[in-house]
């Protein structure tokens, strides 16, 4: 048995796919297939079974992987730590985000990272939609994304991050654009446009508009698309948090919502509980589980211009 073997079947157990697994260690699937057989005569019981064109660990595999995998952590970090104390942590980090941050909490954050830990360590952003990413992430595509929360994902951590405010806005010419605040139902009986349903932030609006009774035009991805539909149309009042897709709009006004807590639309971190990390990734976690934006960083009805 040897660490190659054990970074093998560490791979192969979370992807169950010998043509998937090998592509991502880069060595040919006959290469892996043997690697396995050898590990598995080693320990003198089939750590797979296959499962149509997929394969599965056995109740020995899963028991197996989940201490190899621990081991392999603790290796990676030790072999790091080294690194760092010759000033060498270095690895690739990939990212997937929901845009909403990618122009002001993600930059502060890279930037304060490679201010602790240097330049060496190198990141690939990918942007999208919450469940889109979140189900890359548990493709292997990405290291951490950053999303709105999914539910029924047991198997992957969700740390809060960041918090976006949820606002109304106007064109200049609406009646309502000279209030300093408003009630949700304040709204109740005029032209509200909104996210569509289906998406974590969608279906956390449409529970507010239920609760105050406001009917809305929910069809809209992002807050460019309704920052355009109310630009277009001086009577509609737009519903969305407030970010960056706000900024692209100068001829707006955004007025607070009383009844609606600050931070409505939570944003988390989310990585897989189990997988495998190097320690450029297990850095780049630690680090953000900590992290603090400075003040004023984040858009508020107070600071967004």
């Amino acid at each position: 048995m040897n660490l190659s073997q054990l970074y093998y079947f560490a791979k192969l157990s979370e992807m169950q796919h010998y043509a998937n697994a090998a592509k991502e260690l880069y060595i040919t699937q006959p290469s892996l297939s043997h690697a396995i057989k050898s590990l598995e005569a080693e320990l003198g019981a089939p750590l797979f079974e296959r499962e149509g064109r997929r394969m599965k660990l056995t109740p020995l595999g899963r028991a197996f992987a989940e201490h190899v995998k621990r081991g392999l952590r603790e290796i990676d970090k030790g072999v790091a730590l080294a690194q760092e104390y010759n000033g060498k942590l270095s690895g690739t980090v990939n990212i997937g985000s929901i845009y909403t941050v990618q122009g002001d909490y993600l930059p502060m954050l890279l930037r304060d990272y490679h201010a602790q830990y240097g330049q060496t360590v190198k990141f690939n952003l990918f942007q999208g939609f919450s469940t889109p990413l979140v189900e890359a992430l548990e493709r292997d595509e990405y290291d951490v994304a950053f999303t709105a929360k999914v539910p029924n994902k047991p198997d992957l951590c969700f740390e809060h991050v960041v918090s976006h405010q949820l606002v109304a806005f106007v064109a200049p010419s609406n009646p309502i654009a000279h209030l300093k605040s408003v009630s949700l139902g304040d709204l109740r009986g005029r032209l509200v446009y909104t996210y569509r349903r289906g998406t974590p932030i969608g279906e956390n609006v449409n529970d507010a508009l239920e609760e105050f009774g406001v009917s809305a035009v929910q069809e809209y991805e992002d807050e460019i698309s309704l920052g355009g539909m109310v630009q277009a149309d001086p009577r509609a009042v737009g519903l969305a948090t407030l970010s960056i897709g706000l900024k692209s709009f100068s001829d707006i006004v955004i007025i607070p919502i009383e009844d609606i807590p600050q931070d409505f639309h939570r944003i988390y971190m989310v990585y897989k509980r189990d997988a495998f990390r190097s320690r450029a990734v297990e850095s780049f976690i630690e680090f953000t589980s900590d992290y603090v934006p400075p003040k004023g960083a984040i858009p508020s009805t107070g600071t967004f211009s």
